[in-house]
C-alpha cells in the first residue's frame, strides 16, 4: 500500500483541479489560491517520496506532468474566462504545451523516443506560471507576473524546441 501513496496523491491532485476552478469561476480567488496551495504541498510530497523510497513508477511519471498542465491550464483558462488573465498570455501557455506535445507524439511515432524527460526550465516555467495564478489570486502585481511567465514560456518553449531538434539528429 505505502508503495502507491505517491500515485494516490497525484490522483488526488488531478481530481482537485475541478475545485480551483469553480472556485475561480466562481470569484473566490482566496479558496482557490487555499486549494492550489495544498494541490502543490501534495505536488512535493509525492515527488519526495517517490525519489525518496524508490517508489517511482511509470503512473507517476506520466501523470504528475499531466495533473501539473491540468492544473496550471485550467487554472489560465478559467481566470481568462473571469477576465483576470489577458487571452494572449493563456495562448501562449497553451500554445507551448500542444507543441511540446505535438513534438513528443512525432519523436515518439518516428523516432521511436519514449522517454520525454522535464528540463529544469520547463519546471521553472511551471512555477512562475503557478506564481502568476497566485499573484492573480492575491492581486499582487499581475502584469509583472504576466510579463514574467511570457518570458519563461518563450525560453523555455525554445529549450524544448532545441532538444527536440536534437533528437532528431
Amino acid at each position: 500500500m505505502f508503495r502507491h501513496i505517491p500515485n494516490i496523491l497525484t490522483v488526488l491532485r488531478l481530481v482537485g483541479t475541478a475545485p480551483v476552478v469553480w472556485l475561480i469561476l466562481e470569484r473566490r480567488f482566496r479558496w482557490a489560491l487555499l486549494v492550489s496551495f495544498l494541490i502543490a504541498v501534495t505536488d512535493s510530497i509525492d515527488g519526495w517520496m517517490a525519489r525518496r523510497w524508490m517508489l517511482e513508477s511509470r503512473f507517476g511519471a506520466i501523470m504528475d506532468p499531466i495533473a501539473d498542465k491540468l492544473l496550471v491550464g485550467s487554472g489560465f483558462v478559467a481566470l481568462w474566462a473571469v477576465g483576470a488573465m489577458p487571452f494572449w498570455l493563456v495562448a501562449m501557455a497553451l500554445g507551448r504545451d500542444g507543441a511540446i506535445l505535438l513534438a513528443a507524439a512525432v519523436l515518439h511515432r518516428w523516432k521511436g523516443v519514449r522517454e520525454f524527460p522535464p528540463s529544469r526550465l520547463g519546471k521553472a516555467n511551471t512555477f512562475i506560471l503557478m506564481c502568476t495564478v497566485a499573484a492573480v489570486f492575491l492581486d499582487f502585481y499581475p502584469h509583472v507576473f504576466f510579463g514574467m511567465s511570457a518570458g519563461a514560456i518563450v525560453v523555455s518553449g525554445a529549450r524544448y524546441a532545441w532538444l527536440g531538434l536534437r533528437a532528431v539528429k
